[in-house]
């Protein structure tokens, strides 16, 4: 099954996987000319749709992304998006880096105050793979 695109704009493509339950950011190559305050717009809007999805797995595809934030945003994130994760039942949130990345033991660990396991991974399936593994299914008679 094919994702329903939810949202595109100059930065990001906002992708929702009914299936999968999987809402994913696709960051574009743009964001090299994105500002902190361009950034805190768009996970504002992006944790806008996890609420109203309810979705137990995120994915954020940073192949592209370019921004250099500053270290006060990290902060931000988790006071002002995580807990909005959080809220709307996130189970688990994976980083999907390019094909042959080393990954930081850094993208492994979920910061201060989220609820929701989070990783990162080098491959499209794998990481899908981890973000239905803990789900649970609900069947037509449930």
């Amino acid at each position: 099954m094919q994702p329903t695109e939810l949202h595109h704009d100059k930065f990001l493509q906002i992708l929702w996987n009914e299936k999968s339950q999987i809402i994913g950011i696709k960051w574009k190559a743009t964001t090299a000319s994105m500002t902190d305050e361009n950034f805190k717009d768009e996970l504002a809007l992006f944790a806008a749709h996890v609420e109203q999805k309810k979705a137990p797995g995120i994915l954020v595809d940073v192949c592209d992304f370019r921004h250099k934030m500053s270290p006060a945003v990290q902060e931000w994130r988790v006071k002002n998006i995580s807990t909005r994760y959080n809220a709307a039942g996130v189970q688990r949130f994976a980083f999907l880096l390019p094909t042959g990345s080393q990954i930081p033991p850094m993208m492994n660990q979920s910061s201060a105050g989220e609820k929701f396991a989070t990783r990162a991974f080098a491959d499209f399936d794998s990481a899908v793979n981890w973000l239905t593994a803990g789900q649970i299914q609900h069947s037509a008679a449930d």
